[in-house]
């Protein structure tokens, strides 16, 4: 009860101190470490649970559609990129989402540490992540997908199949779109 009325009065304290956080009946959670309060949106009956974290600038956006959640231990490297996610997208417990990471560097002459892959990633509607997965840089998801536990996701899913596997392949399809 106590951990309810401290993540209700947090979301409240950031609606009206940081105005460039739109909260419409939702919640982010007291425990969540969010570096930039600038350019979050989050939809009706959405939450960031425990532990979330959102490591952005002031120019990268985050945006959460109505009923939404992100699972406890969520993380998301935004830096000066965008992620959108749609309605009814369920993310499960300890996925990783990075706009900007480390990659193979064309000129073998440039550390790793110098090489970045960056892009947005945008999620649909109706879209299930299971834990532990990674999102990539420059990543769509469709409408309608379903993501097994333990996928590395980079590239863009089509609307209305399973995916899993590291990296991520389509499996089958879950419903008539």
């Amino acid at each position: 009860m106590i951990k309810k009325t401290w993540t209700k009065l947090y979301s409240y304290y950031l609606k009206i101190f940081y105005k460039s956080i739109q909260l419409d009946n939702a919640f982010i959670d007291y425990r969540c470490e969010i570096e930039s309060k600038s350019n979050i949106t989050i939809g009706q009956k959405s939450i960031l649970y425990k532990y979330v974290s959102l490591y952005k600038r002031n120019k990268g956006q985050f945006k959460m559609g109505s009923e939404s959640h992100v699972a406890p231990y969520g993380y998301f490297l935004i830096d000066k990129y965008n992620i959108t996610l749609g309605d009814a997208v369920v993310i499960a417990k300890n996925c990783s989402f990075f706009c900007v990471t480390n990659s193979i560097p064309i000129n073998m002459s440039i550390l790793y540490k110098d090489s970045y892959f960056e892009g947005d990633i945008y999620i649909g509607n109706n879209v299930f992540i299971g834990t532990n997965c990674v999102v990539l840089p420059n990543t769509i998801i469709e409408d309608d997908v379903v993501i097994a536990a333990n996928s590395t996701i980079k590239g863009k899913l089509e609307r209305g199949y399973l995916y899993g596997g590291n990296p991520v392949k389509k499996i089958r399809k879950v419903k008539d779109v």
